[in-house]
């Protein structure tokens, strides 16, 4: 190796060490913001929804699960996202399956039901999906059959858009 090209890969190198320390850092920014967020938000909640007039208390607790339900969901995405590799090689009987955890927007849930119904998990899959299933009957599958029913509302809903505008030109 040239010393031409040493300095551009060190350079390389030392680019690339500098964005993995700056997403690392807004990993850990993330973090410190989410629970005061999470408090002052629950708190706005309780406050808006306490307030309003003609409310009544199953809408105030009706809403506020709705608002944990929603976090969980987005912190359940948020782990097959980040953990999607190791789920890949601890739940799956193949590493690189038909439908492979770490997809956004997907919870770690829907992935094992999908997984569950191509029959690619391995025993620590099943443990998992009997564990949620335990929980909730039919987890994983309910969680597969919510992420086919949003798939195909965005769908149409993209069809409407496509109509509106297409619709909406000045002739």
């Amino acid at each position: 190796m040239n010393l031409s090209n040493f300095k551009s890969w060190l350079s390389e190198f030392f680019s690339n060490i500098g964005q993995l320390l700056l997403a690392f850092f807004l990993i850990l920014v993330a973090f410190a913001l989410f629970i005061p967020c999470l408090v002052a938000s629950l708190i706005w909640k309780v406050i808006v929804s306490i307030t309003k007039e003609n409310r009544k208390a199953r809408d105030i607790i009706s809403g506020t699960k709705q608002f944990f339900l929603a976090i969980a969901i987005a912190l359940d995405q948020l782990g097959n996202v980040a953990f999607g590799g190791f789920f890949n090689w601890f739940f799956l009987k193949n590493e690189y399956g038909l439908y492979n955890f770490g997809s956004a927007h997907e919870t770690v849930s829907e992935v094992l039901g999908w997984n569950l119904y191509l029959e690619h998990l391995n025993q620590k899959g099943k443990y998992m999906v009997a564990l949620l299933n335990w929980i909730e009957k039919d987890h994983c599958i309910k969680a597969m059959r919510s992420g086919i029913q949003t798939a195909q509302f965005k769908t149409e809903h993209w069809k409407d858009v496509q109509d509106y505008q297409v619709n909406s030109k000045p002739q």
